[in-house]
C-alpha cells in the first residue's frame, strides 16, 4: 500500500511539474474478359486487345545470380498508398526492364481511392468527400512535386483557418500559424501578423506576444478565435481550457514512435483518457467533440487513447501550424491523380479499373491474383503482391486468400472495422446578393445564401461535431461544410462572370457525413435535404428550400474510412507481410506503431517503406523510397518525455495517468486505480 501511495504521490508530482512549464492546451474487375496472365513473353487481352509484357518463368533474386531478372508485381488499391508505391517502384527501375508492374482498382477509373471523384453527366466535377493537406504532410508535398504537371502551390491553395462548430454552435476559429517567429524589416511576423510591441495593451496583441515566444502546441489556444454567447461570456471558460492541461501527463507519457507506448494506450478507449485527465463537459463538448471528429472520426467510447492522442499530436500538437491546413483548388482527382497516371503509365505501368481482386493464392515461389468476372475467371500471375486497401477490404481479401488466410500477421484482419462516410455535393440556386470580403478561402466572394455567407465569413471550413439540432440520425456523426466557391477556382464568382453564362450559374456546397450508418441507405432526396436541415442546424441559419437544389450528387462510402477503436493497433502489420518474400501491404492504418503520421501522409510513407521493403527484397537497387521523418519533439517535449520515461520505468502505473484534481478527487472518495 505504501509503494502503491508513493507511485501515485510521484505521478502527481510529475504531472504538477508539467503544469508549471506548459499553460493552457487545446489539444482520416477486370470486369472485362481476360485470359489467365501466365509467365509467356507477351500477353494480349482477349478482349480489349491490350498488350501485357510478362516478365521470364524464373525470377531470380539480383543478391544470388549478379544478373537481375524481369519480375511482376501486382499492386490492389488504387489510392495515395498504392499509386505511391507505383511512383517509387518506377521511377527508375522501370526503364531498365528491371520490373513489371500491374496496378488493379475496382473503380472504373482507377484513380484516387477515397480521394477519387468524376464529372456528372451535367459536367460537374464530384468527389468521394474533402480532403485536406496539412502541414506536416511532408512526404505527400515531396511526392506531389515529382509528378510531372503538378505544381504544389499551382495545385492546392494557401493554408487556411478552419472553424468548429458544437451543437450549441461556433466553438473557435483556429488561426493560421508560421512554422517559426520570423522577420521581416526588422519585426518579428507570426502568422502573417506583426508580433506586437509591448506598448499596445490590447487582449489581441498580448495574446499575440505572449504566443510568439510560447513552444507548440501551448500557443494554439491564444491565438484560436473562441466564440462568445449573446450575452458576451465565452463558452469556454478558464476553468474548461485549464482542464485541458490534465492531458499533459498522457500527452509526455505517450511516445508516437513507441510500440509499448501503444500497447499501454490502445487497448484503453478515449473516453477514459478524458475522464482520467478531468476534461469538464464543456470542454468536450465544444472542443474535443468536433476535433475527434475531423481527426480520428469517432466518438470518444468508440476511438482508442493511443489513436486520439497520436491525432492530436500529429494533426494539432507536435510543431507551430500543425493544425493549419491546404485545400485543393479543385478536384484532386483531377488536378493530382490524372496527371500522376499519365506519367505512371508512360513508364510502363498498367493500370487496370474495374479490377476487383477476388483472391490471391500462391503457387509454389508465386502468386496467382484472381479478378471477379462475370464471364469466367481472369488470373493474373506475378512474382509479389502490393495491398494497397482500406482496412474492411484487406479484411475481406484475408478471409478468400490463402495466401493471405495463412499468415500470422493477418490472423485478426476480421476484427478491423470502417467508419461508413456520405458525401453530399449541392449545386444550388445562386443569391441574387454576392457577398464579398471573406476571409480564409482562396476565393472572397460567394452566393450561397448571405445569412450562410455571414456566418461562414472567417472560412469556408466548418468542422462540426455530434447530435446537432437534436436530429436523431446525427446524434453520433460528425460533418464539414465546405462552401466550394471560396475554395475551388471552377466555382468562383470571378471564373463565374468571366466564363459561365448566368443562367447556369450555381453556389455550390459540399457537406461530408462521418459515422453515417444510420442513414446511408436513404435515398438520394432523403439525405440531400438532411444536408440541408444538418447546414441549418450547425450554423443557426434558416433552412436551403429543397427547391433550391438544382443538382445533387450523394456517394456512399461503406465501412471505407479506417475505425481506430480500441485495440485495433494491435491488428496493425508492418509493410511486410510473413518472413518470406512476396506479400507487402500499405496504407493509413498500416504500420500504426512506426511513422508519426497520418490519413494522406501515412499512405505515402507506408508505400515507400513498403517499395523500399520489395526493393531489398528482389534486389532492385534504384527505387526512389527516402522517408522524410516526422516533425521531432520540441526541446520541452522531450525534457518532458524524458521524465515521464524515468517515471514509468521505475514506477509503471497500471492505467492511464490521471490528472492532479481526478487523483486527489479520487483520494477524497476513497476510490483510486493504482
Amino acid at each position: 500500500m505504501i509503494m502503491m501511495e508513493s507511485s501515485r504521490l510521484r505521478w502527481l508530482f510529475f504531472l504538477l511539474i508539467l503544469i508549471a512549464l506548459s499553460g493552457p492546451l487545446i489539444v482520416h474487375a477486370f470486369t472485362s474478359s481476360f485470359p489467365t496472365l501466365t509467365r509467356s513473353s507477351v500477353v494480349v487481352c482477349g478482349k480489349c486487345g491490350r498488350t501485357y509484357a510478362a516478365p521470364n518463368n524464373n525470377v531470380v533474386d539480383a543478391k544470388d545470380s549478379g544478373s537481375a531478372k524481369k519480375l511482376r508485381v501486382v499492386v490492389v488499391g488504387g489510392g495515395w498508398a498504392g499509386y505511391s508505391f507505383c511512383e517509387s517502384i518506377s521511377t527508375n527501375n522501370i526503364h531498365g526492364d528491371g520490373i513489371e508492374i500491374i496496378l488493379l482498382d475496382a473503380q472504373k477509373r482507377a484513380r484516387g481511392g477515397l480521394a477519387g471523384g468524376f464529372r456528372s453527366s451535367n459536367d460537374r466535377p464530384v468527389e468521394a468527400g474533402i480532403h485536406g493537406f496539412w502541414r506536416e504532410y511532408k512526404n505527400t508535398f515531396d511526392i506531389m512535386k515529382s509528378i510531372n504537371g503538378v505544381d504544389v502551390d499551382g495545385v492546392l491553395g494557401d493554408f487556411s483557418p478552419s472553424a468548429l462548430y458544437s451543437k450549441n454552435g461556433a466553438v473557435a476559429v483556429a488561426s493560421v500559424l508560421l512554422e517559426d517567429v520570423k522577420e521581416e524589416g526588422g519585426a518579428k511576423v507570426l502568422g502573417g501578423l506583426p508580433v506586437p510591441k509591448l506598448d499596445e495593451f490590447t487582449e489581441e496583441s498580448i495574446r499575440r506576444l505572449l504566443a510568439a515566444y510560447l513552444p507548440p502546441p501551448l500557443d494554439l489556444p491564444l491565438l484560436a478565435e473562441l466564440d462568445k454567447r449573446e450575452s458576451g461570456d465565452a463558452k469556454l471558460n478558464t476553468i474548461d481550457l485549464l482542464s485541458g492541461l490534465g492531458l499533459l501527463g498522457a500527452w509526455a507519457d505517450f511516445e508516437q514512435e513507441s510500440p509499448s507506448s501503444w500497447k499501454n494506450y490502445d487497448t484503453q478507449p478515449a473516453s477514459l483518457l478524458f475522464d482520467k485527465a478531468g476534461i469538464t463537459d464543456a470542454m468536450y463538448e465544444e472542443l474535443v467533440s468536433p476535433l475527434l471528429h475531423v481527426l480520428p472520426m469517432c466518438p470518444a467510447y468508440d476511438c482508442s487513447a493511443a489513436a486520439a492522442l497520436s491525432c492530436f499530436h500529429v494533426f494539432a500538437l507536435q510543431s507551430r501550424g500543425a493544425f493549419d491546413v491546404r485545400w485543393c483548388k479543385g478536384s484532386i482527382s483531377e488536378m493530382i491523380f490524372e496527371p500522376w497516371q499519365r506519367q505512371l503509365e508512360k513508364r510502363g505501368v498498367v493500370i487496370r479499373g474495374g479490377a476487383r481482386v477476388a483472391s490471391i493464392e500462391k503457387r509454389a515461389n508465386q502468386y496467382e491474383v484472381r479478378l471477379d468476372s462475370t464471364d469466367g475467371d481472369c488470373i493474373i500471375d506475378c512474382d509479389a503482391v502490393v495491398l494497397a486497401v482500406g482496412t474492411t477490404a484487406a479484411g475481406k481479401l484475408a478471409a478468400s486468400s490463402p495466401a493471405l488466410s495463412s499468415l500470422e500477421a493477418t490472423k485478426d484482419f476480421d476484427k478491423l472495422r470502417g467508419v461508413t462516410c456520405v458525401a453530399v455535393r449541392l449545386f444550388l440556386k445562386p443569391s441574387r446578393t454576392i457577398t464579398s470580403d471573406l476571409s480564409g478561402g482562396l476565393h472572397g466572394k460567394t452566393q450561397v445564401q448571405p445569412e450562410i455567407a455571414k456566418e461562414m465569413q472567417k472560412s469556408p471550413v466548418a468542422v462540426c461535431g455530434a447530435s446537432m439540432g437534436d436530429i436523431e440520425v446525427l446524434r453520433e456523426t460528425r460533418f464539414c461544410i465546405y462552401d466550394l466557391q471560396r475554395m475551388h477556382d471552377e466555382f468562383s464568382v470571378d471564373y463565374y462572370s468571366d466564363n459561365v453564362a448566368e443562367n447556369d450559374q450555381v453556389a455550390v456546397l459540399e457537406i461530408d457525413f462521418f459515422r453515417a450508418n444510420d442513414f446511408v441507405d436513404l435515398d438520394d432526396d432523403q439525405i440531400s435535404d438532411l444536408a440541408l436541415r444538418a447546414v441549418s442546424a450547425a450554423l443557426g441559419t434558416p433552412k436551403i428550400d429543397s427547391a433550391d437544389i438544382v443538382d445533387a450528387t450523394v456517394l456512399r462510402a461503406r465501412n471505407a474510412v479506417s475505425h481506430f477503436c480500441p485495440n485495433s493497433a494491435l491488428y496493425s502489420p508492418s509493410v511486410k507481410l510473413g518472413e518470406s518474400r512476396g506479400m507487402y501491404i500499405c496504407g493509413d492504418w498500416v504500420d500504426r506503431t512506426g511513422h508519426a503520421s497520418w490519413s494522406t501522409e501515412k499512405a505515402v510513407v507506408t508505400a515507400r517503406q513498403a517499395a523500399s521493403v520489395l526493393s531489398n527484397d528482389f534486389g532492385l537497387m534504384d527505387t526512389d523510397c527516402n522517408i522524410i521523418p516526422a516533425a521531432k519533439d520540441t526541446p520541452q517535449l522531450s525534457a518532458l518525455r524524458k521524465v515521464a520515461r524515468l517515471l514509468r520505468s521505475t514506477y509503471p502505473p497500471t492505467t492511464l495517468p490521471p490528472s492532479p484534481w481526478i487523483y486527489v478527487k479520487e483520494l477524497l472518495s476513497g476510490v483510486t486505480d493504482p
